[in-house]
């Protein structure tokens, strides 16, 4: 497949998460998080909080509306990237009430692997939090180290067209 030279892509600028309690968001997003409200679109209720060199967009759902399904929302998770010793931010966690479903566990994103836990927000989003760096040492014998020292070799996809 060929890359697409009139488009070029150097990451996500924003996400947007649909939220229904704006005060219990962003008690989760800046109190335990710690993230930081940095513009607000009051006529649209949009909170966007700053992440990283990216945004989260908090949407507040008008009253009467209800989020969809957690399995019929469109997103499975949206991982964000953090420094720190994932079992501290456990434990933090733990300490503050948040819902950990998930790891910590050794996981591939953009990256490369990397400890990986997954939380879940006030409206039930699953927030994965993960370490741009694996945090646990990798027991194996020299054969099976020697083997992943590169990439299998693979053929590249069909461009189904």
């Amino acid at each position: 497949m060929k890359p697409n030279d009139r488009i070029q892509f150097h990451g996500i600028d924003h996400v947007v998460l649909q939220v229904t309690d704006l005060e219990r968001t962003l008690h989760f997003y800046i109190e335990i998080l710690g993230l930081a409200v940095e513009r607000i679109i009051e006529d649209r209720q949009i909170y966007q909080v700053r992440c990283g060199r990216s945004l989260i967009d908090l949407h507040v759902l008008p009253p009467g509306k209800k989020l969809a399904d957690k399995d019929e929302r469109g997103i499975g998770h949206l991982c964000l990237l953090v420094h720190g010793d994932i079992e501290e931010i456990v434990n933090y966690l733990t300490e503050h009430k948040v819902p950990i479903t998930f790891g910590p566990i050794e996981l591939y994103g953009a990256t490369g692997f990397g400890t990986s836990i997954y939380a879940v927000d006030p409206d039930g989003h699953t927030i994965e939090l993960k370490a741009d760096r694996p945090q646990y040492a990798v027991q194996t014998t020299s054969k099976e180290a020697r083997a992943s020292l590169t990439r299998p070799k693979t053929d590249p996809p069909s461009s189904g067209r």
